[in-house]
């Protein structure tokens, strides 16, 4: 992971670098991290919404759910990268 946060669980890592490596995703930003009870498996990662200039996913550990931001560039390209994320993620 790049940047300043590497606070993430040791389930969620090697995703989310997954994702950070992903063709038209330029950047992974972690969000608020809440800790809470879930029905997800520990490094589980789910759409959430599209926001401007990418996607923001919940990541879900053993300890709670993380928000997380995708910026994509092109934007054009977010239904790939929604596509990439579900089939990889899907229950």
């Amino acid at each position: 992971m790049k940047g300043r946060h590497k606070s993430l669980d040791k389930h969620l890592k090697s995703n989310v670098l997954w994702i950070e490596n992903l063709p038209y995703v330029s950047k992974v930003i972690l969000g608020f991290s809440e800790a809470c009870r879930h029905k997800y498996p520990p490094g589980h990662i789910r759409f959430k919404m599209d926001v401007d200039g990418g996607i923001k996913l919940a990541t879900y550990s053993g300890k709670g759910v993380t928000d997380v931001f995708v910026k994509i560039d092109p934007i054009v390209e977010r239904e790939h990268i929604k596509t990439l994320i579900a089939e990889r993620f899907k229950l």
